[in-house]
């Protein structure tokens, strides 16, 4: 008899749903049971479903009118009145899950990812490239429209068949015992309304008789969730699943969320671990949030005025200097990262490329060195000469500011009142508010004890 054996599962909600509408802001609910001689592998977890996008009629969208009456040609100025109803290309349909929740048997909090469209469009960002089809093209990442504007809109016309792979530090851990979560893990996933994924997209991206100008609504639309299941792989081993003397760890993602409106800014968090990894900050106009008339899941500068769409980016508040602080001493950085010499304008009218500030941010998830495919570029920061409605996320630039704590193979220690301070100076002018989404990758552990798991920050 082999030692090991890995066989494939899969389970329902345990309510028993067929269909979920983004109208309802359903809460999925999946239990994973298993015995103390099994571990799930949690890398090969995924979500099987059918994702519709729907007007407010109930029909496809019609993105480029390619639902044309029978026997009929649209005539150009046909694309001028139409609706382009859009998602954020990057995002894709990871857009659509407001938090998860992992769980074990008695009902304790391993890791919960609130916000998580946002935490996804830093991690596409950061991991993936424009021109790595197989990845974009891929449904298990949520994306299936090669990340382009014109693109994902067409894609939007019909339905989405997906084996979508949640990404959170819990699901990118070694193979997790079922002994250390009393027999089960409990996942619960929120849907988001249908305003916050869903926006009006670009009327006439194509540029066909000359409108190119945003919708103002999304006249109703609306997505559904179909024939949902959970699969992945479990372990079968002849006796106990392991478990070091350590207790099982696993990577563990929290998150912060602060309003950003001065030029001078400052914000301080207690994260509570003992194992910080690396923080991750993106912005994103406060308006743009839950809004019909704006891609809500775009990471951009900071920004002033009351634009909703810049085309131009006529509003775009550049951060000057960032100074990442513990306990009020400069760490893991012992100075501050200042782009006041690259910002300047230059005699063509554009900004020039913060170098620095890329640099750093690039390196959170992993050093430099080893990232090879990423969508920060010269050409996704708007610094390129590439025709904005072909290339990702048109109007739309990739941009955030991070530190990476583990690049000497230390991580940071924040327990004991130990706090994070960072400072940010710019050019917003306190006319506008900004959300400033913060992203803490940690290490936690799960410790088994006489009386019970004990889990430890």
């Amino acid at each position: 008899m082999s030692l090991v054996e890995v066989i494939n599962s899969e389970t329902t909600p345990i309510n028993g749903q067929q269909v979920y509408s983004s109208n309802n802001n359903y809460q999925i609910i999946f239990e994973l049971v298993g015995s103390p001689n099994q571990m799930i592998d949690l890398n090969s977890l995924r979500f099987i479903y059918n994702l519709r996008y729907t007007d407010g009629l109930g029909l496809h969208f019609n993105n480029g009118n390619v639902y044309r009456n029978e026997g009929t040609v649209a005539a150009p100025n046909q694309y001028t009145d139409s609706i382009f109803f859009g998602t954020d290309p990057r995002t894709g349909n990871n857009g659509i899950i407001s938090s998860v929740v992992f769980e074990d048997a008695n009902s304790n909090i391993l890791e919960q990812v609130n916000n998580y469209g946002h935490l996804m469009n830093k991690i596409c960002g950061l991991g993936l490239s424009q021109d790595d089809i197989t990845t974009w093209t891929g449904p298990m990442y949520g994306i299936h429209n090669a990340g382009k504007t014109t693109i994902n809109q067409m894609a939007l016309n019909s339905d989405a068949p997906m084996a979508h792979r949640i990404y959170t530090g819990i699901t990118n851990s070694k193979p997790m015992p079922f002994s250390v979560i009393g027999g089960k893990l409990k996942i619960t996933l929120n849907i988001v309304s249908p305003s916050q994924q869903i926006y009006g997209g670009q009327l006439n991206p194509f540029k066909i008789g000359g409108a190119n100008n945003p919708a103002p609504q999304n006249g109703g639309a609306k997505y559904t969730i179909r024939n949902i299941k959970a699969v992945y792989r479990v372990i079968n081993l002849d006796g106990m699943a392991p478990i070091s003397k350590g207790g099982y760890e696993y990577s563990h993602f929290s998150q912060y969320n602060q309003t950003i409106q001065s030029s001078n800014y400052q914000n301080i968090y207690n994260f509570n671990v003992s194992k910080a990894k690396c923080v991750l900050n993106s912005f994103i106009r406060s308006n743009k949030l839950n809004n019909y008339g704006a891609n809500s899941y775009q990471s951009t500068k900071l920004q002033n005025g009351d634009t909703l769409i810049t085309k131009n980016n006529v509003n775009d508040a550049d951060i000057h200097e960032t100074t990442f602080l513990k306990n009020n001493v400069k760490f893991p950085l012992d100075f501050a990262i200042d782009e006041t010499t690259y910002n300047k304008f230059n005699v063509n009218d554009h900004k020039n490329y913060d170098v620095e500030r890329a640099f750093y941010y690039l390196s959170c998830l992993r050093p430099l060195s080893e990232l090879n495919n990423t969508l920060i570029s010269g050409a996704t920061e708007r610094y390129s000469g590439f025709d904005q409605w072909t290339s990702v996320d048109c109007w739309n630039n990739v941009y955030g500011i991070g530190t990476y704590y583990d690049s000497l193979g230390e991580t940071s220690n924040f327990m004991g009142g130990n706090n994070y301070l960072q400072k940010i100076q710019s050019e917003l002018n306190g006319q506008a508010p900004n959300e400033l989404f913060t992203n803490v990758l940690s290490t936690k552990k799960l410790i088994p004890t006489a009386s019970g798991v004990i889990l430890q920050n």
